[in-house]
């Protein structure tokens, strides 16, 4: 009699289990379906991306091969000049498509260290000084007086300061100024990079972050731009905890924030 009272009660709570399970199931599918799509997304861009500078290499190999005996020094020279810079973009493009799996896999970890902060951002600017000697760029530099430190992954977050910093040179003319910045604020280190560049219109401000979107296709010094650097980037900070926000005025320039706080 007991087991019988029972019997509706144990009905329920099999059917609700059902009822959670199935639509476990079904957010697990959905998932499932965001990452092949995804992943065929990134393939495809991927193929796009590498088709023309593979396609560049294969003919100017076959040109070379063909009339080996009509080349110049000079004509050589410009030609496996061509080669060497379309294989340099698609080893490139390579590396940073590998860094952005590793960044998605779920695998992947931070190897947190205790460090001075500013000692990694210095590091970085350090790796630009040249290209700012032959720009007449300035890199203007804000720090706080006392150090600033922060757990971090100091190759990791390398890569994001370096991602921001080339970018600003990437689009900005000659002969201009960028500004780097770092405060603490409520526990949370925010370096601020601060170009005078071709900005941001305000409706592209909230894609920058997203893989494989380029505001311009080439950038000040005609370099081909492919849309990573951001979003590899913004998926550092995220695995820190922080993020990148971003201001920017058409023709004036733009502000890229990294926000990491404290652990």
């Amino acid at each position: 009699m007991r087991k019988k009272n029972n019997l509706p009660s144990y009905v329920n709570e099999l059917e609700e289990k059902v009822v959670d399970l199935s639509l476990q199931l079904k957010s697990s599918s959905n998932e499932l379906i965001l990452v092949k799509e995804n992943y065929n997304k990134t393939i495809g861009k991927l193929i796009h991306n590498l088709k023309n500078p593979i396609g560049v290499i294969f003919s100017f190999s076959e040109m070379m091969l063909e009339d080996i005996e009509d080349y110049s020094t000079e004509k050589l020279k410009k030609h496996i000049e061509i080669i060497k810079n379309s294989s340099k973009f698609s080893i490139e493009l390579l590396n940073t498509v590998a860094k952005l799996s590793q960044l998605k896999s779920s695998d992947y970890t931070l190897n947190l260290k205790q460090l001075n902060f500013l000692n990694l951002i210095s590091n970085v600017i350090s790796e630009f000084k040249h290209l700012a000697e032959e720009r007449n760029t300035i890199i203007q530099i804000n720090f706080p007086e006392k150090p600033t430190f922060l757990a971090v992954d100091e190759a990791e977050i390398s890569v994001v300061i370096r991602n921001i910093l080339n970018n600003a040179f990437r689009y900005s003319s000659k002969n201009t100024t960028i500004t780097i910045e770092v405060r603490e604020n409520n526990n949370i280190v925010e370096t601020t990079i601060t170009d005078e560049g071709i900005g941001i219109s305000e409706e592209n401000l909230s894609k920058v972050l997203n893989e494989f979107f380029v505001v311009n296709t080439y950038s000040e010094d005609k370099q081909k731009c492919i849309g990573l650097g951001l979003a590899v980037a913004s998926k550092i900070c995220m695995h820190h905890k922080g993020k990148i926000s971003i201001t920017s005025i058409i023709d004036k320039g733009s502000s890229f924030k990294i926000s990491i706080p404290k652990i």
